[in-house]
């Protein structure tokens, strides 16, 4: 695992689209966070204006930014971002096929599928920074805003491990279609067709009861706006078992380009 994981560390390191995109990804997620707070929080007090209530009182109670609704709504911020390392992944696959690196790593002694997990771990790498910034977000967040006997600090932690999960899911479907398609722009034309309409079309083909199970569905669901319209574990169960297909398929696809 140590080994695979260094072998990825040093083809991307220095790989520029690698730099740019986690760079971008970084200084756009505490921009949004955090530059545009008075936007969100004035969004808030809009809709929750109800009677003779005031926006102090609001606040008091739903402040998004305070513990323990800040792990919530970082999570819920920074779902949106997870599209930036899509691009990247599918920059990162289509490299190395247009390249050749792909074949001359298993020229060179690389298993498929070590190679295959070498990406894996790439998208688990990847999917934990992206977690580790709405935990940071998050704390900073929760600790300006809230008072020290308001601090609940664990208490809806939870959602970093759906922020996890619904990035790991994605990123897997995103290391699919670049090992399907090869191409950077057409894997990206693609997963977004696949999204919109793509995903509605589902409507019309499985029974309403599992409209909600959808591929695109269950990684949004992952992280609603408000609260869980289906149980969390169904949606965690749900998640993993695409992630398993999403992996198959991408080392069969791989698997028949070798032979």
């Amino acid at each position: 695992m140590t080994r695979l994981l260094y072998i990825e560390w040093i083809k991307w390191r220095r790989f520029r689209p690698f730099q740019i995109l986690i760079c971008l990804y970084t200084i756009l997620f505490f921009l949004i966070c955090f530059g545009l707070d008075d936007i969100i929080l004035d969004k808030v007090i809009g809709d929750l204006t109800m009677g003779n209530y005031s926006s102090s009182i609001i606040l008091e109670e739903y402040n998004p930014y305070k513990f323990p609704f800040a792990w919530h709504t970082f999570a819920f911020i920074g779902k949106f971002f997870k599209i930036l390392l899509a691009i990247l992944i599918i920059n990162i696959i289509s490299y190395e096929y247009q390249n050749g690196t792909f074949k001359q790593n298993i020229i060179q002694g690389l298993k498929r599928g070590e190679y295959l997990f070498g990406k894996f771990m790439l998208v688990f790498l990847l999917s934990t920074y992206s977690t580790l910034l709405v935990c940071i977000a998050a704390i900073i967040g929760g600790l300006s805003y809230s008072t020290v006997s308001e601090i609940n600090f664990y208490e809806n932690s939870y959602y970093l491990f759906l922020s996890f999960l619904n990035t790991f899911t994605y990123l897997s479907l995103s290391v699919t279609m670049g090992v399907i398609f090869r191409n950077t722009m057409t894997a990206f034309v693609i997963l977004m067709l696949l999204w919109f309409p793509g995903d509605m079309l589902w409507l019309f083909i499985i029974p309403e009861n599992f409209n909600m199970y959808r591929p695109f569905e269950v990684i949004d669901e992952l992280l609603p706006f408000t609260v869980h319209q289906t149980s969390v574990w169904k949606l965690i169960t749900v998640s993993i078992c695409y992630q398993f297909f999403y992996w198959m398929v991408s080392y069969f696809k791989m698997k028949k380009d070798l032979t």
